[in-house]
């Protein structure tokens, strides 16, 4: 009985995010709901973690927070199902339109008509219900590819608690597909600047000026403003942009080809997979930036180093996008296992993921077995340097148009390159651009 009641309350669960003391938090909490209500970010993230698969409310009506900084939040958390509340005259801002359409299931507007809430939270709750019995091992995916028990993991999130602490520059470094972007969110989210942007920047994308791509009038130091700036294999910035970025560190600014100051003070983690010391030693990397760099830095394991943490990471992202797709997949045979725990994994978590996502996508069977997953065989497993950046860049295309629901345009912006390059990295992939990228100009 107190098992049931227990398993009952968790399904009522509800995290309200901004606003001002509200009547009907109290009716849901006379009827079994369990309500947690959040005015700092930063405790939200924390509370979403721990409680995995719930129902959100947004008030935006308030104006407690930026948009740019809910959105980001609800979409690291795809787990709970998000309302939005927000004032008549908002529904003509084009970007709290488009954050409902993105990110929430449903709207109301000031005065929130409490009956007509209440019966849609009640609906939700039952979907919630019906998903923790069809999925009962669905858990939190925030943090995926991070997580694990391994000593190489465990070093590896001590590594990011300790540098989350510490408001100084990160280097970060790892093979492809390691999930380098992953740990650099990780330690933006336990750090002090969680409340700001995480900015990201493909740094052999970056143009005279810093400008992010699709946003031409936004320098993405400023963009990242009380955030973190991420630039992803900073070592393929030119020679001109590397002095800049090293005047920055030193001085706190520096002035721009067109004659603009850059003085904004994000917190800067970079990215390569490059070994940095060679790159010096021939000249591609200015010795005193890779000083300034070099300072706080880990390293990612690559998934042949993860042990059991491997299998347990297949799950998950199985769960993940088994739900996410609405298929009846619900585990890997034996076969399967073993042929994910013996494969070397040279793509490493962006290979993982792709392949787990075709399977679960073409399989028709509960169980997916070793065939499914199409991996070499161990003769053929030296796979090409070209060919497996081609594959990472190929999942990693997949991954953003999913995270910005098919919409080109954003999916662009979060790569931090053009449109232009965009529809030439779809095409390069053979990807057909999603239809939901409406309203926009090819």
């Amino acid at each position: 009985m107190g098992q049931d009641a227990s398993k009952e309350i968790w399904h009522g669960e509800l995290v309200l995010l901004g606003g001002q003391t509200i009547p009907w938090l109290h009716a849901l909490e006379q009827v079994g709901w369990i309500c947690h209500h959040c005015h700092d970010l930063r405790a939200a993230e924390a509370l979403l973690l721990e409680t995995g698969p719930c129902l959100g409310v947004v008030d935006l009506s308030h104006d407690d927070f930026s948009l740019n900084a809910i959105a980001g939040l609800v979409n690291r958390h795809k787990q709970v199902r998000w309302l939005a509340l927000v004032r008549d005259e908002q529904l003509h801002i084009e970007s709290v339109c488009q954050f409902i359409v993105s990110f929430c299931l449903d709207y109301f507007t000031s005065p929130i008509p409490e009956a007509q809430l209440l019966k849609t939270l009640g609906h939700q709750r039952g979907m919630l219900t019906l998903e923790r019995k069809v999925w009962p091992k669905l858990g939190q995916f925030s943090q995926q590819g991070v997580q694990g028990d391994t000593p190489v993991m465990k070093k590896l999130l001590q590594h990011v608690k300790r540098l989350a602490a510490a408001d100084m520059p990160v280097l970060i470094q790892g093979e492809i597909g390691t999930g380098k972007e992953m740990v650099a969110e990780a330690i933006f989210q336990a750090s002090t600047r969680a409340k700001g942007r995480f900015v990201t920047v493909n740094c052999s994308g970056v143009n005279a000026h810093w400008t992010l791509n699709g946003l031409p009038a936004e320098c993405c130091f400023d963009a990242a403003q009380d955030g973190v700036l991420f630039l992803n294999e900073v070592t393929s910035l030119a020679p001109a942009r590397q002095q800049e970025l090293l005047q920055w560190l030193q001085e706190g600014r520096f002035t721009k080809e067109n004659g603009d100051m850059v003085s904004a003070e994000p917190r800067l983690i970079v990215a390569t997979h490059y070994p940095l010391d060679t790159l010096v030693s021939e000249g591609q990397l200015n010795k005193e930036l890779f000083y300034r760099l070099n300072v706080l830095s880990l390293a990612v394991p690559p998934l042949r180093e993860r042990g059991d943490d491997l299998l347990s990471l297949a799950n998950a992202l199985l769960l993940k996008y088994a739900r996410q797709y609405n298929c009846g997949v619900k585990a890997f045979s034996d076969d399967a296992r073993q042929a994910i725990m013996t494969y070397n994994w040279p793509g490493n978590v962006q290979e993982l993921i792709g392949r787990i996502k075709r399977a679960v996508l073409l399989t028709e069977q509960k169980n997916i077995e070793a065939d499914h997953l199409e991996l070499p065989r161990q003769s053929d497993d030296k796979q090409s340097l070209k060919k497996i950046r081609e594959e990472s860049e190929r999942s990693a295309l997949l991954s953003v148009l999913e995270n910005n629901r098919g919409q080109i345009t954003a999916a662009a912006r979060e790569l931090g390159v053009s449109r232009a390059t965009m529809y030439r990295l779809l095409n390069k992939h053979d990807l057909i651009p999603p239809p939901r990228d409406l309203g926009q100009n090819s």
